[in-house]
C-alpha cells in the first residue's frame, strides 16, 4: 500500500502512516516525509490522493500556538471535511463549531528539541466559515484559543449555506 500512496521525495519517514480518518472503502492518513515536510493522503481501492506541504515544517515554536495544516473534503474518509491540525507545546481537549462539539482525533505526537507538537484530526458536517473554538491545556492550566478556518465568515457570499462558526 505504501508504494501506492507515496514514493521518492513525496514517502513517508520511519515513522510511516498515522491514521486520521476512516470509512466504508476509504482512509486518510497523515505522514512526514524525510525532508520534514508534512503530507496526507486519501487512500481507497478506486484512487489514491495525497497533498505535502511544499516545505519542511517549521521547528516547534517556543510558545503555545495551533496551526491548521490541511482542510477540505479529502481529509476526511467519509461524507465530511476534515482538518489536520498542529498544536505546539499543549494539549487540545476540544474543538468546537459555535455549540457543536466536534469529534476530536490525536494523530501523531512529535517531539523535538525538548518540545512536543501533536497532530489533531477534526471533522466538520460540511464546509464552514470562521473560527473554531479550542479548549486547549498548557503549562499553566485550561485556556480557550480560536482557530480561523479557510474561509472567513466575511468572504460568504449572501444566501449561502454553509455555516459560520464563531
Amino acid at each position: 500500500m505504501l508504494d501506492e500512496i507515496a514514493s521518492g521525495r513525496d514517502a513517508p519517514d520511519r515513522e510511516g502512516l498515522s491514521l486520521v480518518s476512516a470509512a466504508a472503502g476509504s482512509t486518510v492518513f497523515f505522514y512526514v516525509t524525510a525532508d520534514g515536510r508534512y503530507c496526507s493522503v486519501l487512500h481507497s481501492a478506486a484512487t489514491s490522493a495525497s497533498s505535502c506541504t511544499a516545505r519542511p515544517a517549521e521547528g516547534i515554536g517556543p510558545a503555545p500556538a495551533l496551526e491548521r495544516w490541511f482542510e477540505g473534503d479529502t481529509y476526511a474518509a467519509g461524507p465530511a471535511v476534515g482538518l489536520i491540525v498542529a498544536a505546539d507545546r499543549e494539549t487540545v481537549l476540544s474543538f468546537s463549531c459555535g455549540d457543536e462539539r466536534l469529534a476530536l482525533r490525536k494523530v501523531r505526537v512529535i517531539e523535538a528539541r525538548g518540545a512536543t507538537r501533536t497532530i489533531y484530526a477534526v471533522e466538520l458536517d460540511q464546509y464552514s466559515a470562521g473560527v473554531l473554538r479550542a479548549e486547549v491545556v498548557r503549562a499553566h492550566g485550561r485556556h480557550k484559543e480560536t482557530l480561523p478556518l479557510g474561509t472567513k465568515a466575511e468572504d460568504l457570499r449572501a444566501g449561502s449555506d454553509w455555516p459560520v462558526c464563531g
